[in-house]
C-alpha cells in the first residue's frame, strides 16, 4: 500500500531524467578538470546500464548489478566532489570485505568489514562523513534496520538499530529555556517495553544516536516518557532538543533548528536520525549502509551461488520475502539517493 511518503518521492523516469542532464550541468571540479568530467560521466552511464539490467533480472542475479550500479555511482560523486583532491576522487578496490558468507544459520549473519582504503571510504570522504570503522565486521542483520524501506519487510533475526523518522514540531518555552519537540519513530517495541520499567533505558537507546546528543523527556517532567502509538502499529517517542532561538523565536524556526541533526534521505521532508555503528563517533550514512548490505549479497550471490538459491527460494525461505523487497526498493532507491549526493557535493 503507497504511503504519503511514496507518493512525494520523484518517478525513476524524473530521477534519470536528471541524472542524464547532470552530464553536461554538473557543477564543480568536473566543470574544469577533463580527467574527472571523463570518469563521471562514463560512470553514469554504466550505472544506468547496471541498473537497467537490474530491472530485467531476476533475484538470483540482482545484488551483482545493483551494486555495481551503486559502485559506479561512487565513482560520479567521488569524481564530482568538491571535497577531494588530486588523487583522491580516483576510487580503486572495493574498500569492504566479506569475513563470514556462511549463510547456514541466517542470512542475517553475514558479516561484511569496511576496510581503511578503497571505494567505501572513499566515497564516505567525498560525501563528508565518516565510514563506518575499517576492520570492524558487521553483520547484514545490524544493517538491515538502516534502511528505512527495508523496515516494511523486515529481515528475519535483524538485530540492529533502526533508521527513526524525524519529525519536528514547534517550540517549547519553560522559564528561560526554549526546546525543540520533535517525534521520532519507529522505536522498537522492546524498547518500549523496558521504558515501563526502567525510564532510563530510552536514554541508553537514544545514546547510540550521536545526533540526538543533549536530548530531554518533557523539559517539566524529565522523568516522563511520552508514547504514541501511530495507525501504522509502530511506536512514537516524543522528544525535545534544547534550542538556541530567542524569545521571539516562531515554531517554523524552531522546526528549520530542529531539522538541522537530521539527515535529509531522499528529500528535505524526508528526515530520520542514524544510528551510530561500533565507535564511530557519528551517525552512519544511510549511502553506507546500502553499499555494505548490498556487497554482501552480490557475494553470495557470486560466489556462494548455491546458498544464495536457497536464501531466495521464496516457498522455503524466511529471509526470501525481505531480499526481494529491499532489491525492488534498491532500483528505485539507489539512483536517487546517487542524483541527491552527487547535487551535494558537487557544489563544495
Amino acid at each position: 500500500m503507497a504511503t504519503w511518503r511514496d507518493l512525494a518521492m520523484p518517478r525513476s523516469k524524473e530521477v534519470w531524467r536528471e541524472l542524464r542532464g547532470l552530464r553536461t550541468a554538473v557543477g564543480g571540479p568536473v566543470q574544469h578538470d577533463m580527467d574527472r568530467r571523463n570518469v563521471f560521466v562514463s560512470s553514469l552511464e554504466q550505472a544506468q546500464q547496471f541498473t537497467e539490467a537490474a530491472v530485467g533480472a531476476g533475484a538470483a542475479t540482482r545484488p551483482v548489478q545493483i551494486f555495481y550500479a551503486l559502485s559506479q555511482f561512487g565513482r560520479a560523486i567521488a569524481a564530482s566532489s568538491g571535497l577531494l583532491g588530486k588523487g583522491e576522487w580516483r576510487l580503486t578496490g572495493h574498500g569492504i570485505q566479506t569475513r563470514n558468507i556462511d549463510a547456514s544459520q541466517g542470512l542475517a549473519r553475514v558479516a561484511v568489514t569496511p576496510t581503511a582504503k578503497g571505494s567505501f571510504p572513499g566515497v564516505a570522504r567525498a560525501l563528508g562523513v565518516q565510514s563506518m570503522e575499517a576492520q570492524r565486521s558487521v553483520s547484514l542483520g545490524e544493517l538491515w534496520p538502516l534502511i528505512p524501506e527495508a523496515q516494511k519487510v523486515p529481515l528475519p533475526d535483524s538485530s540492529g538499530l533502526p533508521a527513526l523518522h524525524f519529525s519536528p514540531g514547534g517550540l517549547v518555552y519553560r522559564g528561560d529555556d526554549r526546546w525543540c519537540r520533535l517525534s521520532l519513530s519507529p522505536v522498537p517495541q522492546d524498547v518500549k517495553v523496558r521504558s515501563q520499567v526502567d525510564p532510563l533505558s530510552v536514554d541508553v537507546f537514544l545514546s547510540r544516536y550521536p545526533s540526538m546528543s543533549g536530548w530531554s523527556h518533557a523539559p517539566d517532567a524529565p522523568d516522563s516518557i511520552q508514547w504514541r502509538l501511530q495507525d501504522s502499529g509502530a511506536n512514537e517517542l516524543m522528544v525535545f532538543l534544547p534550542s538556541g532561538l530567542d524569545v521571539h523565536a516562531r515554531d517554523a524556526d524552531g522546526r528549520k533548528e530542529a531539522l538541522e541533526r537530521a539527515t535529509f534521505y531522499r528529500g528535505p521532508s524526508d528526515s530520520y536520525v542514524f544510528p551510530e555503528i561500533g565507535d564511530m563517533g557519528g551517525p552512519v550514512h544511510p549511502l553506507l549502509a546500502w553499499w555494505a548490505i548490498l556487497f554482501g549479497l552480490s557475494i553470495l550471490a557470486r560466489y556462494e551461488p548455491e546458498s544464495w538459491a536457497g536464501i531466495i527460494d521464496i516457498d522455503d525461505s524466511s529471509a526470501a520475502n525481505a531480499v526481494e523487497h529491499l532489491l525492488e526498493e534498491a532500483i528505485v532507491v539507489i539512483p536517487h539517493l546517487a542524483l541527491r549526493a552527487i547535487n551535494d557535493v558537487s557544489v563544495c
